[in-house]
């Protein structure tokens, strides 16, 4: 018996996700159909290989994906916090064609059957891309009634373009991106992160369930120092949820579901790594926390310049969670 042909990749991550047994290990690539903006990022010129998003944000692209320019340049679209409101996009945001920005995601036959993912821009990702990593850390400390109020005007921005995008596309989850850790912890304390950045996630997580979806944090890194704060405003799910994270207790205590699980840093991910050791990483990540259910495999991390190895981790993925829970 063909048990894929019995319940849908979606209602297999929904089985998962309230915390009952699934019918096979749900693989994010072959459950989840991800929507990104055009406007959010950036639409590629195939000459420059270079684009621009909706503020104006400059990114280049590279192996990896791509990066804003302003990382290698220093050259910073808002290089003085204090003047934000002068960065502000000018234009009527409901005046863009979101229908057009989403046909060729709403005409894939094989989104069918699938959980639709939406993906928006949290507070700090739009911090640090617009001023780099060092400027956003320094106001953080020193401006952070400046950054507090930049936050809520991005935030305003954000709320309606996902508003916007959700006339066209129904998704089952919206993702907030806010990469705010390392392999180390926090790039800023947690109190910082309470002050400045907490209220505005909440306030983003709740246009979220205004719109009928699962609010999901993208967050790498370690992040434990802040996993109850992320619970208490009602994010409901994580990717990647890194594996140097106590994953299984945080997902059991808080109803949390885990997108990921898989060890970037592993032997299953470098340019050397054998064709066993890729599919081992896979099992190793379904044997910690498929058990307890509330897991969907993501192999975060894994880097487009070993094509090889992520054909080995798709496959596995499918094979072995295929078989895991009979």
């Amino acid at each position: 018996m063909d048990i894929k042909k019995e319940i849908s990749e979606k209602e297999n991550v929904l089985l998962t996700m309230a915390g009952k047994r699934p019918a096979w290990v749900p693989s994010f690539h072959d459950a989840f159909a991800s929507f990104m903006s055009g406007y959010l990022s950036g639409v590629m010129d195939e000459g420059t290989k270079i684009s621009t998003d909706l503020w104006g944000v400059n990114r280049i692209t590279t192996a990896d994906g791509p990066i804003p320019m302003n990382t290698k340049t220093r050259n910073f679209d808002l290089p003085d916090i204090t003047k934000w409101r002068d960065f502000m996009p000018t234009f009527d945001i409901d005046s863009l064609d979101w229908e057009k920005d989403s046909e060729a995601f709403r005409s894939r036959p094989e989104n069918e059957g699938r959980m639709v993912e939406v993906s928006i821009t949290g507070s700090w990702e739009w911090a640090h891309t617009c001023m780099g990593f060092e400027n956003a850390l320094e106001w953080l400390l020193t401006e952070p009634e400046a950054m507090f109020d930049a936050f809520n005007a991005a935030a305003d921005v954000h709320i309606k373009v996902l508003k916007n995008i959700c006339r066209f596309v129904k998704p089952d989850f919206v993702q907030i991106c806010d990469h705010m850790s390392t392999r180390r912890g926090l790039l800023m304390s947690p109190a910082s992160y309470r002050e400045i950045i907490k209220p505005i996630e909440k306030r983003m997580v709740q246009a979220v369930n205004d719109l009928g979806a699962i609010p999901l944090l993208h967050v790498d890194g370690l992040f434990e120092d802040i996993i109850p704060d992320v619970a208490e405003i009602g994010f409901r799910a994580s990717r990647p949820f890194q594996a140097f994270n106590d994953i299984n207790s945080f997902k059991d205590k808080f109803d949390l579901l885990c997108v990921g699980g898989w060890n970037a840093h592993g032997r299953g991910n470098q340019s050397d790594s054998t064709q066993e050791e890729c599919r081992e990483s896979v099992r190793l990540a379904m044997d910690t926390y498929a058990p307890t259910y509330r897991y969907v495999f993501f192999p975060g991390g894994v880097s487009p310049v070993f094509a090889k190895n992520a054909a080995w981790i798709a496959d596995e993925a499918r094979k072995y969670g295929l078989g895991f829970y009979n």
